[in-house]
């Protein structure tokens, strides 16, 4: 492993631009590829959005970590996971969270917190461009 940073944020919205910087910067040092940058800072905003608005921790912490063949940035909150069916037409827009880090990182990986153990962590995955190999390689 090239290196690992964890940062912890209070769990308002306001500090959600200030993850984003983390996240720029962090992706910068360890040279990732401008489309696989945005597509992180993207999964992982959305993760984190998740902590402040669903977990009701009073800060959730952030933790990167730059492998020779992939980015892995995990959050962690001190809540629990509500598993359950959303439905739009009585809770109104959003509920694509989950997919949407889905679509964006290579792995997700989520740990649910519960009443009895609390804590849910969410790692996400992003192989490095150059890392990918073709399959007959």
């Amino acid at each position: 492993m090239k290196g690992s940073i964890r940062r912890t944020f209070a769990a308002t919205v306001e500090v959600l631009p200030e993850v984003r910087t983390f996240l720029r910067e962090r992706a910068a040092a360890s040279g990732l590829t401008g489309e696989a940058t945005e597509d992180l800072l993207l999964a992982v905003s959305e993760a984190c959005a998740n902590a402040v608005l669903h977990s009701g921790s009073e800060d959730f912490e952030v933790e990167w970590r730059d492998h020779a063949s992939a980015i892995q940035v995990e959050v962690r909150d001190r809540g629990t996971f509500r598993r359950r069916v959303r439905v739009a037409s009585v809770e109104g827009p959003g509920g694509f969270g989950i997919p949407l880090m889905t679509a964006l990182a290579d792995r997700v990986e989520i740990s649910e917190g519960t009443a009895t153990d609390p804590g849910t962590r969410v790692r996400l995955t992003k192989r490095r461009a150059d890392a990918m190999r073709a399959p007959d390689e």
